[in-house]
């Protein structure tokens, strides 16, 4: 088993989260006492942060104002997001630390989610209009997400899958560096970056989704429980993949208490890992070509560097690689 893979930030780049994590902070304390350590919104890796960082620093050296402003602003729309998808997910734990609505209730998450929102809102008014619609079409692709899937058809495609997720959930990581880039100047515009972006989105939510299928004992310790969204009547891409080669007797299987069993036969069955690695291959090759064309104008060493370990990190937890 490969080891998960360690970043090394510099200086600048610890400074920027640093900054990102007292916004956050100081956001929590204007909230009563009891929620300046929600230990969902004050942990974490800050990854879209992070993105957003490297998105601004393609076009420059120097940081202003509004790059911190959007880093906070993408954190709390994630956090926001991972709020309610925990609830509707009934899941105690991410990251092996207690829900919002575990550490305290369902109603205060809900209330705790509409308040990160309102702040989001807050520091989105000082932005330029341009970076407020990226925002905004953000927020509302992710409810429409939610909403398809919490309305599936268990019968619906994997492209209709595809086009769920990317809604919902990868929503969030497409944005960042486009977000970063307008941070710098709003009237500017890169197809390389935004598709960058769209690819790693979809990247991680496929290799998110494989967790529970190829590495059950850290979806537990993450999760709390094991997670396969066939639980609770919903799909995810690892699944797909399987459940084209189902026959209905294998697809009754795997709704029985021996689901964890039967599921790691069928998988090996099927040989899914190798269908998965396919995609996950060519969309590594897609990413590296965008980014060969940004090095022709942009220095992109440390941009490199980082989607590089996440994407490495990514396949270690789902045992992908």
């Amino acid at each position: 088993m490969e080891k998960a893979p360690i970043i090394t930030l510099n200086s600048e780049e610890k400074d920027f989260l640093f900054r990102i994590d007292s916004g956050i902070k100081s956001i929590l304390f204007e909230l009563p006492v009891q929620y300046h350590e929600i230990l969902q919104v004050v942990n974490g890796s800050r990854f879209r942060p992070l993105l957003t960082y490297y998105g601004y620093k393609l076009f420059s050296e120097n940081l202003n104002e509004k790059v911190y402003k959007s880093a906070i602003a993408i954190e709390l729309i994630h956090k926001s997001s991972i709020i309610i998808d925990d609830i509707i997910d009934q899941d105690d734990k991410r990251h092996s630390i207690y829900t919002v609505h575990k550490q305290y209730s369902i109603d205060e998450a809900l209330v705790i989610t509409v308040f990160l929102l309102g702040k989001c809102i807050e520091l989105l008014s000082e932005l330029d209009d341009s970076t407020i619609r990226v925002f905004s079409h953000m927020i509302m692709r992710m409810c429409q997400g939610t909403i398809q899937e919490l309305n599936i058809d268990m019968n619906v495609s994997i492209d209709k899958i595809k086009e769920i997720l990317d809604n919902q959930t990868s929503q969030v990581i497409q944005n960042c560096l486009v977000i970063g880039m307008k941070s710098y100047n709003p009237e500017l515009d890169n197809q390389p970056l935004a598709i960058i972006g769209y690819k790693l989105g979809y990247l991680f939510q496929l290799l998110n989704d494989c967790e529970a299928y190829f590495n059950p004992e850290f979806t537990v310790k993450y999760k709390g429980n094991y997670n396969f969204d066939i639980n609770k009547s919903r799909k995810n891409l690892c699944y797909i993949y399987l459940e084209q080669f189902l026959s209905n007797k294998e697809k009754i299987g795997l709704q029985n208490k021996d689901k964890v069993t039967n599921l790691e036969i069928l998988l090996k069955k099927y040989n899914v890992l190798k269908y998965i690695k396919n995609e996950v291959s060519l969309i590594e090759f897609d990413i590296k070509k965008q980014c060969e064309v940004l090095e022709k104008n942009h220095s992109m060493e440390r941009l490199n560097y980082f989607i590089d370990y996440s994407i490495k990190l990514a396949k270690v937890r789902a045992r992908v690689y």
